[in-house]
């Protein structure tokens, strides 16, 4: 017993890993729903154990819990591989790593600074945070799906804040707090100070800030909710399909029985009288747009477009889009989504602009063949990237499209809705997970998507998480996962509103690189006065 609580004595960083788990939506239990809670001190016993080790020290404890604890919370991605004997390992093998060279990097830049500028260490950590979490989302490797903030999407009062400063600023307080807390232990268990000292030291004066600061949001937050405007009149009403089709069967071989079940389903729905009806992702992967402008429709497509004139509402749904290079024949494919009307013609088509990287396409195929090679054997697709945001219109209102995981690119999405948008429309296929964590972590963005930009925001799965929320981030309707059927919710588009993020952008996150610009300029102004003020010496 004895040397267990030496080995927790020497090792508790570790439990910052396990805490990682605990912070993010993992299992349908009941007792594994505080994940919200969790988050606000998930960091602390790393943070704790860091203090005073040398920089070497900080990387390897900060790399190794952030193996086991991205592990324990993205495990799940593995199951894009699992069809492939050894997939899985080899998704997470390339995965995880990379993920915590972010978090490890998030860390030795908040130590390097602190250590330098010990008075300022509360807002250099979480600073440091968002300027890495910026940089995973830029590039054609971007994954911004990590961030600390997404974890509260189920306290909603509180992530109204990210209606000011975005999701960033929900992670920069849950990261003060861990940092807080950490430091507040810090001094009165392992430094010695007296607790009745600590308690009137700074060290709690920033925990209880940080505590009034999320009251007070959280009160701000409520009262929207609870006494904001409210829908009262129905300005499009929408009907989303959940068909869970097996994303791991044979589309051509499954397609017609798919498209009996989509039928069976969206004829339910009509007994809604929906103004519109959304199927995912996933639901229709045909050249539709493509067949029906070179009049080639297959039959699949001929029961489809009889479908949607027989039911007598517009249809939004995936497909697979293609465009022809004729000069030099060469056929694109692309991941789209389509828009067909009640008169069962093809009206628009928006081709996704974000690919997975790997899952969707490999951006650097002419330097790695081999590693397109894997990635198709795991049965991942080769589509090019759209290169326009379409604004599409049904009934005089406007609404963009979010292909899959676009929903979680933040900047994306301010960009769409300054298009002039009325809703904004997410299809998504998570049912390769065929998890409650997967679902659900991929869910949390949506939330944030529609708070940052006051716009309604209708999420169809093909599992789930099915949903529509509103402006100011109620669930107006919704449907479990994994389980066949529709629901339909109006839009009141009078909640439409104008937020301070989608007004100014991430005004909050700049603030916070120029406050890292601003103490790497001292650093470097220290230093070139340092060597002006040493003596010379001569040979």
């Amino acid at each position: 017993m004895n040397k267990i609580s030496d080995v927790l004595k020497q090792h508790y960083y570790l439990l910052t890993s396990i805490l990682m788990f605990l912070s993010f939506p993992s299992f349908d239990f009941w007792f594994l729903k505080g994940f919200p809670f969790f988050a606000w001190f998930s960091l602390a016993p790393l943070f704790l154990y860091i203090r005073g080790k040398s920089m070497k020290q900080v990387f390897f404890y900060s790399f190794v819990t952030g193996i086991f604890g991205n592990l324990f919370a993205y495990h799940w991605i593995g199951n894009f591989g699992a069809v492939v004997p050894g997939g899985y390992a080899v998704v997470l093998s390339f995965l995880i790593p990379s993920l915590t060279c972010f978090f490890a990097l998030k860390i030795m830049l908040a130590e390097f600074l602190s250590r330098r500028f010990e008075g300022l260490r509360f807002f250099i950590y979480p600073a440091a945070w968002i300027l890495i979490d910026w940089a995973q989302s830029l590039g054609h490797l971007a994954f911004p799906w990590t961030y600390w903030g997404y974890s509260q999407f189920p306290f909603t009062p509180f992530i109204h804040l990210a209606s000011f400063t975005g999701v960033m600023g929900v992670t920069f307080t849950v990261v003060f707090a861990n940092y807080a807390i950490a430091d507040f232990i810090a001094a009165t268990l392992r430094d010695g100070i007296p607790f009745r000292q600590s308690c009137v030291s700074r060290r709690v004066r920033c925990v209880a800030g940080v505590l009034i600061f999320v009251i007070i949001v959280s009160l701000y937050g409520g009262g929207m909710m609870l006494f904001g405007p409210k829908a009262g009149r129905r300005d499009l009403r929408v009907a989303m399909v959940q068909s869970c089709i097996n994303p791991w069967k044979n589309w051509s071989l499954n397609r017609m029985h798919y498209l009996y079940e989509l039928q069976k389903y969206t004829r339910q729905s009509l007994a809604a009288d929906p103004d519109m009806v959304i199927w995912s992702e996933s639901a229709t992967l045909e050249l539709i747009s493509y067949d029906y402008a070179t009049g080639r429709l297959n039959n699949f497509e001929r029961r489809l477009f009889d479908i949607v004139r027989s039911m007598g509402r517009p249809l939004l749904t995936g497909e697979i889009g293609r465009t022809d290079d004729f000069l030099n024949r060469i056929a694109h494919f692309s991941n789209n989504a389509v828009l067909i009307s009640a008169a069962g013609e093809v009206v628009q088509t928006y081709a996704k602009m974000n690919l997975v990287p790997f899952g969707e396409w490999f951006p650097y195929e002419n330097w790695f063949p081999w590693v397109k090679r894997l990635v198709e054997s795991f049965g991942g697709s080769t589509f090019t990237p759209g290169t326009e945001q379409v604004r599409f219109q049904v009934h005089g209102k406007h609404f963009g499209v979010l292909v899959c995981y676009e929903g979680i690119f933040f900047r994306f999405c301010r960009e769409y809705c300054g298009r002039g948008l009325d809703f904004l429309v997410n299809i998504t296929n998570d049912g390769w997970t065929s998890t409650y964590n997967g679902h659900m972590q991929h869910f949390a963005t949506a939330k944030f998507r529609a708070l940052e930009n006051g716009i309604w925001f209708a999420r169809a799965g093909n599992t789930g998480y099915t949903v529509l929320i509103d402006p100011y981030g109620r669930i107006t309707a919704s449907m479990p996962i994994l389980r066949q059927g529709y629901c339909a919710g109006d839009m009141d588009f009078r909640l439409n509103r104008v937020t301070v993020y989608s007004l100014l952008g991430d005004v909050f996150s700049y603030g916070m690189f120029i406050f890292l610009g601003a103490l790497f300029g001292i650093l470097g102004y220290r230093r070139l006065r340092g060597r002006a003020s040493s003596p010379h010496t001569f040979p």
